[in-house]
Parts: structure tokens; C-alpha cells; sequence
């Protein structure tokens, strides 16, 4: 039973970094949580509440649409360590803690 599991998920999942389905997820929660935020910030008596309920609203609706856009700045970047600090992790020593005796 488990291995027929195991082989349908290894079927169904998407071997890309950012699917649709991903982002279409992931945005419209932010965009849900966005709205909740600016519903209970309407409650709350304090001016300095609701307006920092507001704003973080408006940041977290628009990290949603962001999202959805697939903006440039959410994707992540992997860089290749330079030459110096490939040699540099390649000398380093345990720390005298470990050091055997």
C-alpha cells in the first residue's frame, strides 16, 4: 500500500522550482491573508492599531500579487563560491574543542 503511494506521488509531482499551481496557491493565501488583516483592522478603536493593521495589510497583498506575478525579486539566486573561498573551506580546522587528544 505504501510503496503505491510512494509511486504515485513521485508521479504527480512537479520537478520545476515554481510551478502555476505553486504560486496560484501560495498568492492567493497571501492575498487571503492581506484581506483578513484589513478586515480586523476596521476593529480595532486605536488609530495607531488600525493604521499598522493596514499597512501590513497592503505589505502582505502586495507580496500576494507579487507572487502572482512572479516577480523577480521572490525568485531565489544561487551563486558559485569563488576560487579563493573554495581553497579557504577546503584548509579550515576543527575547532580545538574537537580536536581529538
Amino acid at each position: 500500500m505504501i510503496g503505491r503511494l510512494s509511486v504515485w506521488y513521485k508521479d504527480n509531482v512537479s520537478q520545476e522550482v515554481d510551478c502555476l499551481g505553486c504560486r496560484l496557491v501560495s498568492g492567493i493565501g497571501l492575498l487571503g491573508i492581506g484581506a483578513f488583516l484589513l478586515a480586523q483592522s476596521k476593529k480595532r478603536p486605536k488609530p495607531l492599531e488600525n493604521y499598522t493593521m493596514k499597512s501590513l495589510a497592503g505589505a502582505v497583498g502586495v507580496l500576494g500579487v507579487a507572487r502572482l506575478a512572479d516577480a523577480n525579486f521572490l525568485k531565489a539566486t544561487v551563486e558559485e563560491p569563488k576560487e579563493e573561498q573554495k581553497q579557504s573551506l577546503k584548509n579550515t580546522r576543527d575547532h580545538e574543542f574537537f580536536v581529538r587528544r
